[in-house]
């Protein structure tokens, strides 16, 4: 049987798919998560007239979190040190987190019925490339913008942007 951690977990992938595949993209579940990424997000052939990258691709570390609104647009998240360390560097691929953002009462995360499957509330992304030193040896605590939702939309516009090598980082 699944622990209430390993359920949120779950759906955080089942929403980060549903938004992947109305932006016309792929996700590959990350078998061995060594690298602070639990899947990548790929889409296929040339996204832009402008793109310099055939078939880019995102990498993303997902979370699911009880998260409630704040009245400044953002909100706090805590991060293991590893997985912020590891976010906030280089890499071949892009890198982006995504935060699950869901209701306090289990009861509440999903609704289904013959007309509908609906997962409250939504998901958050934010770059950490760039981010500066931890001053924590066990985890860091970071600002997300509520601004950043995960919609198609927003996840196709970071993908042109990843298609043109342009960096991610945690200022844009």
């Amino acid at each position: 049987m699944l622990t209430e951690n390993d359920v949120k977990e779950e759906l955080s992938y089942a929403y980060v798919h549903a938004v992947a595949s109305l932006a016309q993209f792929s996700c590959e579940n990350v078998r061995k998560d060594r690298d602070s990424i639990d899947m990548q997000i790929c889409a296929r052939g040339r996204l832009h007239p402008e793109s310099t990258l055939m078939s880019p691709q995102l990498g993303a570390q997902v979370k699911a979190s009880v998260i409630e609104p704040v009245p400044d647009g953002s909100f706090d998240f805590r991060l293991t040190l590893k997985n912020y360390n590891d976010l906030r560097q280089r890499s071949m691929i892009p890198r982006i987190l995504i935060v699950f953002a869901m209701p306090a009462d289990p009861g509440e995360w999903h609704a289904l019925s013959e007309e509908a499957l609906l997962l409250r509330k939504c998901a958050y992304w934010c770059s950490l490339l760039g981010a500066p030193d931890s001053q924590n040896d066990k985890y860091q605590v970071i600002q997300i913008s509520r601004s950043n939702v995960l919609t198609a939309r927003a996840l196709r516009e970071l993908m042109v942007r990843a298609s043109r090598e342009e960096e991610i980082s945690h200022e844009a």
